[in-house]
């Protein structure tokens, strides 16, 4: 005799259904904990830039990637944001602190 998969009322889901919903708001939910955990970073982010700043005077972008280990993209885009508000300077060759 066949065994029969008996599922729960309103749960019968064929092979291309969509995932649950728990399982979506699980989902969800760990990816807004990456990202406030990436936003919370930041801050981490730029501060250890500025050590490595003053401790070398006019790295680059990618100096100051492979020093702190970090993307170069994002270190790029950190440098110019704390250029903006004031805390360094950018040098006609890599950064400085003020």
């Amino acid at each position: 005799m066949p065994r029969v998969k008996v599922l729960a009322e309103g749960s019968e889901r064929g092979p291309e259904a969509a995932p649950a919903r728990s399982v979506r708001r699980g989902t969800a939910r760990r990816a807004s904990r990456r990202r406030a955990t990436a936003r919370s970073h930041q801050g981490d982010t730029k501060a250890s830039i500025i050590d490595s700043l003053a401790q070398h005077p006019g790295s680059t972008a990618g100096d100051l990637a492979k020093c702190l280990n970090l993307n170069p993209g994002n270190v790029s885009t950190r440098l110019t944001q704390l250029a903006k508000a004031g805390k360094i300077k950018r040098a006609s060759h890599g950064y400085h602190t003020n």
